[in-house]
């Protein structure tokens, strides 16, 4: 049993090693060519991706989600394995080709994309690349060591090439192909190392019986990714490409941090599925208030922090042009409570309970309101505008996913430690506001506000006797101490 456990934790780790790289990647390439690239090209390679997912995620046709839970079924029948592969590396294969020509189509006839035709053909590649997307495999086999050391090797190798090839503003089609490469190029090694996990086969192939949940999917993704990427979208069209690269660099900072909250809650998941299922739901309870805890606890400080240092490290990793890029930051911040919310409380409630059809309504909701919001929003305030539109259309989707999944749960001392948690933000925020006056170094500032207000944060739930805190901080003392 614990070795199988210690297996379940390192497979964890090198999981969250390849969503949070992911996610870190764009970030760290987005520091480098704010400073080779001019703000209007890092918007036209933004805008340019932007279209390209929206391809990507219906060729997709919501496999990486299904695949995983198949292939997981078939660990102990390779044969059946190898028929479940095969029909999905064909549908996929197939819906590649049918989405990648249609955007290619649409590329050809909309001017807004063929006045730079040669752009939107390299991103479209990632489309292309989709058809060898067979991550799902080596997911549902828990092989993510594998795939983890892949993704680390490729983006490293393209962070090279970036460096390399990209030298000044003229080279922002390098900079396209290179994103293409570090994000899906890994996808032919997955191809060619699959033999050992599955054979490719031809015969008896039942593609029908997969087609409806993965529709299903598709229209779940896609309602989810709409408002999501429907910001860049609209501004392609109704603002600047200097707009786009300032909400990008907010947004995908954002992002990487909401990824690091989200996992306190991710690998609560399964254990509350267990509970639900087997019906003990005393701590059922107990597991969900624990996660929406750990949400309060690591969001709220977050977003104190935010607001103190965001202009500065802004200005030091991409430059003082792009100020506007910490403004959106410190909006898009709230999030960080919201969104987790709506994940914990909302979507994950009714996968759990079987109710995972209510999601299209709460996403499509959200789609409506972000659409009609930066409509209205996005002629009069830019980047600005759409962050707004985002932040509305996020509320929206959490009040729906809670209205929905509140019948499933109740909520134990939350209130107790929310009140303990904003009270320590609270002297953390004076703390960094203190250190804000100070004439030092920005470096020495920085390095004293996040060292300090980690401590004093820490310290103050310790002295609260918060639970969540005390527990966790506890347990790892007596780790150490055994170990010593």
């Amino acid at each position: 049993m614990s070795n199988k456990s210690k297996s379940l934790s390192k497979g964890g780790i090198y999981y969250l090693i390849y969503n949070v790289l992911n996610m870190a990647f764009p970030l760290f390439t987005g520091i480098y060519v704010a400073r080779k690239l001019l703000p209007v090209n890092i918007g036209e390679v933004a805008a340019a991706h932007n279209l390209a997912t929206y391809f990507t995620i219906l060729a997709f046709l919501g496999i990486p989600t299904y695949g995983l839970r198949e292939i997981a079924k078939t660990r102990d029948n390779r044969e059946e394995r190898n028929k479940l592969f095969s029909e999905l590396f064909v549908i996929n294969f197939i819906s590649t080709i049918v989405f990648g020509s249609i955007y290619f189509i649409v590329i050809c006839i909309v001017p807004v994309y063929n006045k730079n035709f040669i752009l939107y053909l390299v991103v479209g590649l990632s489309i292309a690349l989709n058809a060898f997307n067979i991550s799902w495999l080596y997911e549902g086999l828990e092989e993510f060591r594998f795939i983890s050391i892949r993704n680390i090797v490729f983006k490293l190798v393209s962070f090279c090439c970036l460096v390399l090839f990209v030298k000044g503003p003229a080279d922002y089609l390098y900079y396209a192909a290179i994103t293409v490469v570090g994000t899906a190029g890994n996808y032919i090694v997955n191809v060619l190392y699959s033999p050992k996990y599955a054979k490719l086969t031809l015969r008896s192939l039942n593609l029908k019986r997969h087609m409806r949940p993965i529709l299903f999917l598709v229209t779940v993704n896609l309602a989810i990714e709409i408002y999501s990427l429907v910001d860049i979208t609209m501004m392609n069209f109704m603002s600047s490409k200097e707009s786009i690269a300032f909400y990008k660099y907010g947004l995908g900072i954002h992002k990487m941090l909401l990824q690091i909250v989200n996992t306190f809650t991710m690998v609560l998941v399964p254990r509350i599925s267990y509970y639900y299922k087997e019906s003990k739901i005393d701590a059922f309870n107990q597991l969900v208030s624990k996660g929406m805890k750990l949400i309060v606890i690591t969001s709220i400080p977050m977003i104190v922090g935010i607001y103190f240092t965001s202009d500065f490290l802004i200005q030091e990793m991409y430059g003082v042009q792009y100020i506007n890029s910490a403004t959106i930051l410190k909006m898009f911040s709230i999030l960080l409570v919201v969104s987790p919310i709506g994940y914990l409380l909302g979507s994950r409630m009714l996968l759990v309970t079987d109710h995972e059809s209510r999601m299209v309504v709460c996403v499509v909701a959200g789609a409506i309101v972000n659409v009609v919001g930066n409509a209205l929003l996005i002629p009069q305030f830019d980047e600005f505008g759409a962050t707004l539109a985002s932040i509305i259309s996020e509320f929206v989707v959490m009040v729906v996913y809670v209205s929905y999944g509140k019948k499933y749960f109740k909520l134990i001392t939350v209130e107790r430690t929310t009140i303990k948690v904003i009270v320590a933000a609270v002297i953390m925020g004076l703390y960094l506001f203190i250190c804000s006056l100070l004439q030092v170094n920005g470096w020495i500032k920085l390095f004293l506000q996040v060292s300090g207000a980690i401590l004093l944060y820490g310290v103050t739930l310790l002295f609260e006797k918060e639970e969540i805190s005390t527990q966790y901080i506890t347990e790892f003392l007596y780790k150490k101490r055994i170990k010593e």
